[in-house]
């Protein structure tokens, strides 16, 4: 990992191969000019030193980097070392060497691979949840590749800060960085339809949070023309037409290319899991606006896109689209639903997507004021949730078991309220 000039390498090379001086001088050069070169006291010729790669059995390249391209190759491996400690979660030891490489950066004026320590240590932050540290060290590495144009990380910088601003409820941080986000990727020309998607998604919920609704829906709208200019099938059979028309006249090598792209644009769309995502968010947005309508369309998207799946991406929506149905009183659908939401929580064994499936049917009995299947299903849940031993919802259910209670059983209803206050009290949330 040294960083040699030219007479420390030859030098190196020379003591390696255990010659003298004299030796490798040979008939070329005097031993006397060999030892400056090594002190670094002289200069080279091109000749010369094709002369010594000979003599020391080594790529002239290498005799001909300098110090600055050294610690360029050796800050890059660093740093692509120091990325996997952090997927690997070894976030100390990855720390520890970025600071080796900060150092070297700053020694090199290397501001390329300095905004990649930077930006790495922010995300070791992020991992840690020290988020006023995150965000200095994102700043930073904002100052070095602004300083060097680089576009793709400055977009990264601002979209990470927006993520934070956002989850500590700092939405007009949020909006603001997210914007600037939005202004570098126009800038730079990339037309990635879900990177605009996921960013305008985040926007329309922040709006949402400051109440301000119609900034909100005009991200949304962005969505939609989005989705409306990227007909996947359509595009794609457009490639494959071009493609064999290429094959046609005999252009093979373009026509490959056609084809790898129609390949790459498939296997693009079948990352179903971002798409779903945006619409639970936009979902959630127009809950919080009361369109009941509208949350069942986008829940029902999410539903459609990952029903093959079944993953927890699929389970919230079939939650949200439940939800939307109680909130409307179509309790046969939401019934209808909620048995689709249990039999895949029994069939993989999720507890905690069953409790909440239950949950559900609780609720919908309460608003129907069934109050006996309301309790039925409510004891179910307690009985789940107890086996998770996850007190917070344990104690919230035992409060809800005690409302229900009220206009039954007095005894029933002081009992099950003193249990979840109880274990409020226990929990020290009071």
């Amino acid at each position: 990992m040294n960083i040699l000039s030219l007479g420390e390498k030859i030098k190196k090379l020379r003591k390696e191969k255990n010659m003298t001086l004299k030796e490798l001088a040979g008939d070329r050069i005097t031993a006397a000019q060999i030892s400056h070169i090594e002190r670094d006291k002289s200069h080279t010729s091109y000749e010369l030193l094709e002369y010594l790669s000979e003599k020391l059995d080594v790529n002239i390249e290498y005799l001909l980097e300098t110090k600055e391209m050294q610690s360029k190759k050796i800050t890059d491996n660093l740093i692509l070392q120091s990325e996997i400690f952090i997927k690997c979660n070894e976030l100390d030891k990855a720390k520890n060497q970025i600071m080796q490489v900060e150092k070297i950066c700053k020694d090199y004026n290397l501001t390329e691979n300095n905004g990649k320590c930077n930006y790495l240590v922010a995300t070791i932050n992020l991992k840690k949840e020290n988020h006023s540290e995150a965000i200095s060290n994102f700043e930073k590495a904002l100052y070095f590749f602004i300083k060097n144009n680089d576009k793709k990380n400055i977009f990264r910088c601002y979209l990470n800060i927006g993520n934070i601003y956002q989850e500590e409820a700092f939405y007009k941080g949020a909006i603001s960085h997210f914007n600037f986000a939005e202004e570098v990727l126009i800038d730079s020309g990339i037309e990635n339809a879900e990177i605009y998607k996921e960013l305008y998604s985040k926007m329309a919920k922040c709006y949402m949070k400051i109440d301000d609704p119609q900034n909100a829906l005009e991200y949304i709208e962005k969505i939609n023309t989005i989705d409306k200019q990227n007909d996947t099938k359509e595009e794609v059979e457009l490639i494959i037409l071009k493609a064999n028309t290429l094959l046609s006249a005999g252009k093979y090598e373009e026509s490959k290319d056609c084809f790898k792209r129609a390949l790459e644009t498939i296997e693009k769309e079948e990352n179903k899991t971002d798409l779903a995502n945006i619409y639970l968010t936009i979902s959630d947005i127009y809950r919080d606006m009361g369109d009941t309508e509208k949350v069942l369309e986008y829940s029902h998207m999410v539903y459609d896109i990952k029903k093959s799946d079944e993953d927890e991406c699929m389970m919230n929506g079939l939650f949200k689209i439940i939800e939307a149905y109680i909130d409307s009183e179509k309790y046969e659908l939401a019934r209808k639903y909620c048995k689709l939401a249990l039999v895949s929580s029994i069939k993989y064994k999720n507890k905690f997507n069953e409790y909440r499936s239950l949950k559900l049917y609780s609720d919908m009995y309460k608003k129907q004021e069934e109050v006996t299947p309301a309790i039925e299903y409510l004891s179910k849940c307690i009985k789940i949730i107890s086996e998770l031993e996850d007190g917070k919802t344990l104690a919230n259910l035992y409060i809800d078991l005690g409302q229900l209670y009220s206009g039954i059983s007095k005894e029933k209803e002081l009992e099950y309220y003193q249990k979840g206050v109880f274990m409020y009290r226990n929990l020290e949330i009071i």
